[in-house]
């Protein structure tokens, strides 16, 4: 078994020397700089992977490989968006990385209303609440069709 742990990359205010020294193994990362649709190419994930590395970490998994929307609901350029995910998989295998979580939600990659909700016990922890997204949905975003 790996101790892995989930990291937002360069700016993320927990630094990999931090979770090396908690005894963190394996890094949870994705390429956060890569726009939504476009390729993960093989010298975007050496030098992340590299980065992790000269830190004494290995890059376990890729979480995630974001599915664009019109993957989603079958758009006009699925196939090409197809391709262009398998491509980033392609890439992800040569550069050694095996694991590939993805997040199917709707309309953003990766969701959640509160990155901070309070526990009875002092801790917080990543929330998600429909209404509140649903909000989101309809008075920010503004989405025709929107839940």
């Amino acid at each position: 078994m790996e101790r892995t742990w989930r990291w937002f990359g360069k700016h993320d205010k927990i630094t990999l020397d931090m979770l090396r020294q908690i005894g963190v193994e394996g890094i949870v990362t994705a390429l956060h700089d890569v726009p939504l649709g476009e390729v993960w190419t093989r010298e975007k994930i050496h030098d992340l992977r590299d980065y992790i590395e000269q830190h004494g970490l290995r890059w376990s998994v890729v979480e995630s490989l974001p599915v664009t929307e019109t993957i989603k609901y079958g758009g006009a350029d699925r196939d090409e968006q197809i391709e262009i995910y398998k491509q980033s998989m392609r890439n992800l295998a040569a550069e050694g990385i095996r694991t590939i979580c993805y997040n199917f939600m709707p309309v953003l990659d990766w969701a959640r209303t509160d990155l901070s909700h309070p526990n009875p016990n002092g801790t917080t922890n990543l929330y998600f609440s429909f209404a509140e997204f649903a909000y989101f949905d309809i008075h920010i975003l503004k989405r025709k069709g929107a839940l």
